[in-house]
């Protein structure tokens, strides 16, 4: 007399339960990788983000500052307000600082406008020619890159320079 087996054997449960771990934790490898890739990329455009609007700080400041008494020599960038305050610019420990009263560029009192944990600044570059126009054009560069890369990226502006009236 045959006896006819039903249903399944503890055999055929333990490799049905093992081939489910092995694809589960191949999606999860595959989450985890688009996670970390998602993560850089958000890292990557918040740096790109920082940077541009150090560029439009400095922007703002060279726009309200007195073309012919800039100061673009020395350990920091001194840029005289049509207000009276001396505003100065430096790189230091990776950060771009700000001083709103820094005659002679100070050693203390700067306030830092980025973290090397968030952009990595290497320089900051002014460099002051003159148009077609003969109006003096003062040239921005920041070089700077997001904490885990490995390249430097300069971002750039060019400001034409006008006498107040």
């Amino acid at each position: 007399m045959l006896i006819q087996q039903r249903g399944s054997g503890l055999l055929e449960l333990i490799v049905a339960a093992a081939l489910g771990l092995l694809i589960i934790g191949a999606l999860q490898q595959v989450w985890a990788w688009q996670q970390g890739k998602q993560q850089q990329t958000v890292s990557a455009t918040r740096s790109v983000l920082t940077a541009q609007s150090l560029i439009q700080q400095l922007t703002s400041d060279i726009e309200d500052s007195i073309p012919e008494q800039i100061s673009l020599q020395g350990p920091c960038f001194l840029l005289p307000q049509h207000s009276g305050r001396l505003i100065g610019y430096r790189v230091k420990n990776r950060q771009l600082q700000r001083h709103t009263l820094a005659p002679h560029c100070p050693s203390s009192g700067w306030q830092s406008l980025s973290h090397y944990s968030s952009l990595a600044i290497k320089e900051l570059n002014f460099s002051l020619q003159e148009n077609s126009a003969a109006l003096p054009v003062l040239s921005i560069s920041l070089l700077a890159k997001s904490p885990k890369s490995e390249e430097y990226h300069a971002f750039n502006r060019e400001l034409v320079l006008t006498h107040a009236e």
